[in-house]
């Protein structure tokens, strides 16, 4: 196992395979629809309903609007984010569009421009990356 449960508090803690990549240099338009985990190193052109981990890399960038199970940034959006579970955003990660989930974490350093939706007892977890790499890599 990976440890305690504290160590296990981000999504990519766990081992994810993604099941498609948008690479670096790469351009995509269009709408993302499905199951499966998605890791966006390039640039996306749409909107995204996927039920699966969403991963914008630090040197992705999204236009659009994006739902996903989980949605972890480390790059830039543009748009407006919900997960059904959780947002993660990275201190490289740039958002300007809105935040909805039942879970959000932001990192120290990480820019958001626009509202925050969640649950009423729920709160919206602040943290500073301690670990080695604040952008866990994503398994091949």
């Amino acid at each position: 196992m990976f440890g305690s449960q504290k160590e296990k508090r981000r999504t990519l803690d766990e081992q994810i395979k993604f099941t498609t990549t948008i690479g670096e240099g790469s351009v995509f338009e269009g709408v993302i629809r499905g199951t499966g985990h998605h890791s966006v190193s390039g640039k996306v052109i749409g909107d995204c309903d996927t039920g699966g981990v969403l991963k914008v890399e630090q040197t992705g960038f999204w236009l659009g609007n994006i739902l996903a199970d989980v949605v972890i940034i480390s790059g830039m959006v543009e748009g407006n984010v919900m997960a059904r579970t959780k947002i993660e955003l990275y201190s490289a990660g740039r958002v300007a569009g809105n935040l909805e989930a039942p879970a959000i974490a932001i990192d120290e350093g990480a820019e958001f421009d626009g509202q925050v939706k969640m649950a009423k007892d729920n709160k919206v977890t602040r943290f500073k990356e301690r670990r080695n790499n604040n952008s866990p890599e994503t398994e091949d």
